[in-house]
């Protein structure tokens, strides 16, 4: 019962929303392509970053919350940084 008294309002709204039966739509499943192109960023870009996906039947899927989230979380910090600083230390590339 605390839980539910000390919940954010918008989580105490969730909840009574689903206690009435009006579930909320569930978020799809997102290919890289369509992540991409919800993001601006390539599919490149993405796998690099190894952003984290659901295998869904061998093939994965991305929901775009959970992306999101790991772009705030301190992982993709770390990781960017590593990427950076393995860009400084690569000799150029040929075209």
């Amino acid at each position: 019962m605390h839980a539910a008294l000390t919940a954010p309002p918008e989580r105490r709204e969730e909840a009574l929303r689903l206690l009435q039966g009006q579930l909320p739509k569930p978020e799809p499943y997102l290919t890289l392509t369509e992540l991409g192109s919800r993001l601006g960023l390539s599919g490149t870009t993405l796998r690099r970053w190894r952003i984290p996906g659901h295998d869904l039947g061998g093939r994965l899927r991305y929901r775009l919350s959970e992306v999101e989230a790991y772009f705030r979380s301190e992982d993709f910090h770390r990781r960017a940084a590593a990427l950076r600083a393995e860009r400084r230390h690569s000799p150029p590339r040929k075209h």
